[in-house]
């Protein structure tokens, strides 16, 4: 199969707001090659590349047209990846900020008994590690096969290899669900979350953390003009599929039938070579929380948001 050979499909109105139209905001590329002998026809797309376009009522940017390949995503995802890296992951502590922030403010916000959590996305399992230590009876998904056996081996806990949208095959409720840095890597995410909603017991709450898309953006594309040779990337591959602003995660929230959603500046991942670097972003983290209108400056680089399901919703048992 040639790279002349392979399909798009048209992406539609805003997976959001549903809005038409729009301002071409950035040029994805695709390159597969590492893929050429494991996928032949996903690697068949290297060199395409495809338009993000924002919308204009809701500020959520998406692409123009998506791969018709079957199962894209799935494929894109089936990265086998070392045992030595895989175990890497789940040691490393760069998110630990970000994931006891998220448990503390569940912590404050879902009901002591029973405490049962569903970790959409676990990759290695270091949230689900956490969460347990924490007094959570915890859960994930994760579709690549290798982290997710590693994160079942180390965790114990129960890890179903089933896609994000497959968890309503489930059969049961949760008091609280997370998506970390899952949530960009959907297509169509209203889908996502309105399955999340229904998986939820009444008053439950989602957790969801995601990069702001515009900010990034923004940072991208300045350190393109500063950096000589540097090209500005936020959706290479489609890695990044459905970009965020505050304002369409909150709709979302909202379109999904959450209520009391709150949207605010996520903490940040903290790399543990540099602690310089580490001071600097935790600073930013916490100039961006106090100053006035924080959320809409390019201090929010990602974002944070809950929502809860209704008291009055009747759940499945």
């Amino acid at each position: 199969m040639t790279a002349t050979a392979v399909a798009f499909v048209d992406a539609g109105r805003c997976w959001v707001c549903g809005g038409n139209g729009g301002t071409r905001c950035h040029r994805a590329v695709l390159e597969f090659d590492a893929w050429r002998e494991q996928d032949p026809e996903l690697a068949a797309y290297t060199g395409e590349t495809i338009w993000l376009r924002r919308c204009p009522g809701c500020g959520f940017s998406q692409p123009e047209r998506m791969p018709a390949l079957p199962r894209y995503f799935e494929r894109m995802y089936d990265q086998r990846w070392s045992a030595e890296w895989v175990a890497h992951e789940f040691e490393s502590a760069y998110k630990d900020v970000i994931f006891s922030r998220i448990l503390s403010a569940l912590d404050a916000r879902v009901a002591p008994a029973p405490r049962t959590l569903l970790d959409i996305g676990s990759h290695a399992g270091r949230f689900l590690h956490l969460a347990s230590r924490a007094g959570w009876w915890a859960e994930g998904t994760e579709i690549n096969p290798r982290t997710a056996e590693y994160a079942a081996e180390r965790t114990r806990a129960t890890v179903h290899r089933v896609r994000a949208e497959d968890i309503g095959t489930l059969g049961r409720t949760f008091a609280a669900v997370t998506l970390t840095d899952v949530l960009e890597h959907i297509p169509e995410p209203l889908a996502l979350l309105t399955t999340a909603h229904s998986v939820l017991r009444s008053g439950g709450w989602i957790a969801v953390k995601v990069p702001c898309g515009p900010v990034q953006l923004l940072k991208e594309t300045w350190r393109a003009r500063l950096q000589r040779g540097y090209r500005a990337t936020v959706a290479d591959n489609l890695v990044h599929v459905s970009h965020f602003s505050p304002r369409s995660l909150r709709l979302a929230l909202e379109r999904a039938g959450f209520e009391r959603v709150t949207v605010e500046i996520a903490a940040p991942e903290c790399p543990p070579a540099s602690s310089m670097s580490t001071a600097a972003r935790l600073a930013l983290y916490e100039v961006g929380r106090v100053v006035p209108g924080g959320l809409h400056t390019p201090l929010a680089l990602h974002l944070q948001a809950f929502g809860q399901r209704s008291t009055r919703a009747q759940m499945l048992s």
